[in-house]
């Protein structure tokens, strides 16, 4: 792996890092609107730290080339995966609520998470593309917002979500494939 795809590698896994932040104070606050809020800052993070996450690279698949964003996917999900399994053995408590909403997902039909997935690519490419063009954080935070109150399907964080409930079985890696899809075309 050549320098400059080992720092697009690294920098995935950190960003999978802060989806999974974000999936966490997301399931600990009992106010959804709340979590929502707070989700938004491992987006934030992500894009002034100039990281790669793939829901906000894919919407640039031309510039970035495909080799960065199967780099980034696979560096998204060591890292999601690596917070998840490490908060397993804390005293947090969201098994409950992570259960319910992996099982929500695990159960719905795929044309159904597909649609849902197009609608978060679309809300994460207006959240990057945004703050591109404006530098101001609140173009991050609405969408962002708004892709998790409407139950719009990230793909990356449904993978901290799907690791957190020890969800991973053939059915999960389907559906995670169908999300990944979804978000392209929405971006």
């Amino acid at each position: 792996m050549n320098t400059e795809n080992y720092g697009v590698f690294i920098k995935a896994i950190l960003s999978g890092f802060m989806i999974a932040f974000g999936c966490i104070i997301y399931l600990m606050c009992p106010n959804k609107m709340v979590g929502a809020l707070l989700f938004s800052f491992g987006l934030l993070t992500i894009i002034c730290r100039e990281l790669y996450l793939y829901t906000g690279k894919i919407g640039y698949i031309k510039e970035v080339g495909i080799v960065k964003i199967l780099l980034t996917i696979l560096g998204n999900f060591i890292g999601t995966f690596a917070v998840g399994t490490v908060m397993q053995f804390t005293r947090l408590a969201y098994h409950d609520t992570v259960n319910k909403l992996v099982a929500t997902k695990l159960n719905d039909s795929i044309p159904s998470l597909f649609i849902l997935s197009i609608a978060c690519g679309v809300m994460m490419y207006l959240a990057y593309d945004s703050f591109k063009k404006s530098r101001s954080w609140i173009f991050v935070i609405f969408p962002v917002v708004i892709f998790i109150l409407s139950g719009f399907e990230h793909s990356i964080a449904n993978m901290c979500y799907f690791t957190l409930a020890n969800a991973w079985e053939p059915r999960t890696f389907l559906l995670l494939f169908v999300m990944i899809l979804g978000n392209a075309v929405g971006s």
